[in-house]
């Protein structure tokens, strides 16, 4: 980074990584941002049956074929409950971003980078949840894990001597941060066997060879359970923000908190319903 010549692009929002649903028409498809109406879709949904038949009119096929899109909308929103869990809170930490990107936190160098350290996180969190709602569960558990070490960093930067900053490692801030979350120790070791090739799974690799089954990328069922992971994070990064920077009031913020605890509570029900209906 002390290269003079470093050429380096600075976006200070992570609006490309806002959440999207898609439409999908034959071999075409379409990202639409999650907010926008049912209208809006209908007419892009329209647009790319309109290319897909060949047509030129767009109201044509909004008319002529308007009882498959009867049937198509139904499925145009997200309906998972833990996926619209996970929106909200990713929602709430953008928010929290926000409020702590317009705070003022003095000239202290510690305070300074802790707060850069955790508004650059409302990006780590939407692109965990990402990974997460396509299925990406080793990806996601290496972003989640990421967004640990850097809530430990930012806990133990706040409130140490300036000069030693540029020492402090990301990886070795878990147990300090311990006082705001005392299973940050647990939770790390069972990101890192997710997040790598842990040696537990060698044989597992060696027997899917012999039987010729392809290599696990995805998990629908894993990855949500993993979701909860990042739902609990986003509990200690409100109470990280908080410790530092005390943002809130104190009666505020318990209602904020509590908001947030509600959220993490209703998913780790969801988790717990679904893994009972597995095994029965």
């Amino acid at each position: 980074m002390d290269d003079e010549n470093l050429d380096i692009r600075l976006m200070t929002k992570s609006r490309d990584l806002d959440d999207y649903d898609i439409l999908s028409i034959q071999s075409l498809s379409a990202a639409v941002p999650h907010k926008t109406t049912e209208s809006f879709r209908h007419f892009i949904w329209a647009a790319m049956a309109t290319y897909a038949f060949g047509n030129k009119s767009i109201d044509h096929v909004m008319k002529q074929y308007d009882y498959i899109w009867q049937r198509y909308k139904t499925g145009i929103f997200e309906r998972n409950p833990r996926i619209l869990l996970l929106r909200e809170m990713v929602e709430k930490v953008e928010a929290l971003a926000n409020r702590l990107e317009n705070a003022d936190v003095g000239d202290s160098l510690n305070r300074i980078c802790a707060k850069a350290s955790l508004i650059r996180l409302e990006a780590s969190f939407k692109s965990a949840y990402g990974l997460i709602r396509k299925e990406y569960l080793f990806e996601s558990s290496a972003v989640i894990r990421l967004i640990l070490e850097q809530l430990g960093w930012a806990y133990t930067v706040s409130s140490s001597d300036q000069t030693e900053i540029s020492n402090i490692n990301p990886t070795k801030c878990i147990s300090n941060l311990k006082n705001i979350f005392p299973d940050a120790g647990k939770l790390y070791g069972e990101l890192s066997e997710w997040a790598h090739i842990d040696p537990s799974f060698v044989s597992d690799y060696e027997r899917f060879h012999k039987e010729n089954i392809p290599v696990v990328r995805r998990s629908d069922h894993n990855s949500l359970l993993i979701g909860m992971h990042l739902m609990c994070l986003s509990v200690v990064y409100i109470n990280t923000v908080q410790k530092i920077y005390k943002i809130f009031g104190t009666d505020s913020f318990e209602d904020i908190l509590d908001s947030y605890l509600k959220m993490f509570k209703k998913y780790q029900a969801l988790n717990e319903y679904v893994e009972k209906d597995s095994e029965s």
